[in-house]
Formats: C-alpha cells, sequence, structure tokens
C-alpha cells in the first residue's frame, strides 16, 4: 500500500513513500542525509579558495605564465598559470602567531604532498606563490625539497584576518574531502 507524503523542499515538492521509509533504513539514511545537506545550518557557511603556484621564466610567452603582484615586499612574479595545489589537496590549516610574526601552516593530503615533493624538486631556488580567493597572499622561496607535505608561510596580516583565514580553510577543506569519508 502506497501512503505518500508531498513535502515542500524550496519550491520544489517531494513525495516522499512514507511505508517504503519505514522498511528500509538505507533510504532513511539517504534521505536524513540529504535533507541536512539542504536544509540551512547543517552546512558549514564560508570556505575560501586556496592555489599554489610555482614562478616560471619572465621569458616565457605571455600565454603560458601570468604576473601576480606580491604586497610584502612588494614584487612581481611570473607564475604558471595551472596551479600546484589547491583547497581539494588540503587536510588542515592552523595559525602560529608569534611575538614578531604570523605564519600560516597548511598540511596537505598524499596527493598533496607528492606534488609538493615534486616541485620542490624541479624548481630549487624559485618562488612558490599562494592565493587565497584569487589574491597572492604570499611568495617564499623554495630552498629545498619539502616531503612532510606540509607548507609553512609568513604573512603580513592582522590576527583576526589570519583566524578568518585559517577557518575558511578548513571549511574549504572538510568540504573537499566530504566525499572522502562516504
Amino acid at each position: 500500500m502506497f501512503c505518500g507524503k508531498l513535502v515542500p523542499e524550496d519550491r520544489l515538492w517531494v513525495l516522499l513513500d512514507v511505508d517504503y521509509m519505514k522498511r528500509s533504513t538505507i533510504f532513511s539514511s539517504m534521505m536524513a542525509l540529504a535533507i541536512c545537506w539542504f536544509a540551512p545550518g547543517c552546512k558549514e557557511e564560508g570556505g575560501a579558495s586556496l592555489r599554489v603556484y610555482v614562478q616560471v621564466s619572465d621569458q616565457l610567452p605571455e600565454e603560458h605564465r601570468k604576473v601576480v603582484v606580491i604586497r610584502n615586499p612588494p614584487m612581481n612574479v611570473s607564475i604558471n598559470p595551472v596551479s600546484e595545489l589547491s583547497e581539494y589537496d588540503l587536510q588542515t590549516a592552523v595559525a602560529l602567531k608569534g611575538a614578531t610574526r604570523k605564519q600560516l601552516v597548511l598540511q596537505f593530503d598524499p596527493h598533496g604532498a607528492r606534488a609538493i615533493e615534486k616541485f620542490t624538486v624541479e624548481h630549487k631556488g624559485d618562488l612558490y606563490v599562494l592565493t587565497i580567493n584569487a589574491v597572492p597572499a604570499a611568495a617564499a622561496a623554495i630552498r629545498g625539497p619539502i616531503r612532510d607535505g606540509k607548507l609553512v608561510i609568513d604573512l603580513d596580516i592582522g590576527d583576526e584576518e589570519l583566524d578568518k583565514i585559517v577557518k575558511d580553510l578548513n571549511v574549504s577543506a572538510k568540504k573537499a574531502h566530504t566525499l572522502d569519508r562516504l
């Protein structure tokens, strides 16, 4: 026997088979997940895009590079237009606040760790540029291979801004890895 119920879902009416839902724990679990996914308040707000680019030669044609302006120290850096890493490779972001400097510590997943090791081996002596929400945030010299999957970046920003960046990056990392946990 079909005992259906029409439920409004943001201008979309969904027909739920109530008897089937009672019999099927899998269906009930999936519906609960779907309702929570779309319900207000269940999702974390915020998030930030993260990209890590590697410096390339200024001699490359313009279609094979892009130039970004770094605030501190002021400089123009030619970078590969394709990023090496993104928020999809990020596991966690942590802020370290010292008396004289602030650092952003980014720990990447195994894929990101392999990418970091590869580009730090191939581009020793070059810069890598970190952008947050498409805004260049910092540039750091590649001194040698990084094998632990962790980038530590000095930032010249206020405590509140650093805390917001860390929170937004962690939200983005969590969202990016949600499917990994299912």
